[in-house]
């Protein structure tokens, strides 16, 4: 008998969502922070873009839906108190300059410490999270600079 099942769209969980919004806050250090609705709908087409050419290359591939709505208000809501959390940074990373903190840290950072201050995230797990995305995304060893700033927040 023909196989008679549809693939259906896989549910996005909340460790790709935040490697989204990750991808996300790192892109605001390149541009405009007032264009983030611009800097999102470019982030929609490549997905989609990527999503296609993976359809093409394999037919079982089944996208996850991604929670647009999620990642919406996580950036806009991060935006906004990037100023707080950018003033958290400074506090807890003693002798060093927000500057000076390599861009992927300083987006793993951001977006960690307005988890655990400002959304329903867990400290623990904001943290581990955190240490997991410097692991794929950082330096070699930047997982123990995020792990020592979060550890003081």
């Amino acid at each position: 008998m023909e196989n008679l099942h549809m693939p259906v769209a896989k549910l996005e969980t909340r460790s790709s969502t935040r490697n989204h919004v990750f991808n996300l806050v790192f892109q605001l250090e390149f541009f405009d922070k007032n264009e983030i609705l611009q800097i999102l709908n470019k982030y929609y087409e490549i997905l989609q873009a990527e999503e296609e050419a993976e359809k093409n290359k394999n037919e079982n591939f089944v996208p996850l839906k991604i929670n647009k709505s999620i990642i919406e208000k996580q950036i806009f809501d991060l935006v906004n108190k990037l100023p707080q959390i950018d003033e958290n940074i400074e506090k807890y990373s003693k002798g060093w300059d927000i500057n000076r903190i390599d861009k992927t840290e300083l987006a793993i950072l951001r977006l960690a410490i307005y988890e655990i201050i400002f959304d329903d995230v867990p400290k623990k797990v904001a943290i581990n999270e955190a240490i997991e995305l410097a692991k794929e995304y950082g330096a070699e060893k930047s997982y123990r600079f995020i792990n020592a700033i979060l550890g003081k927040i």
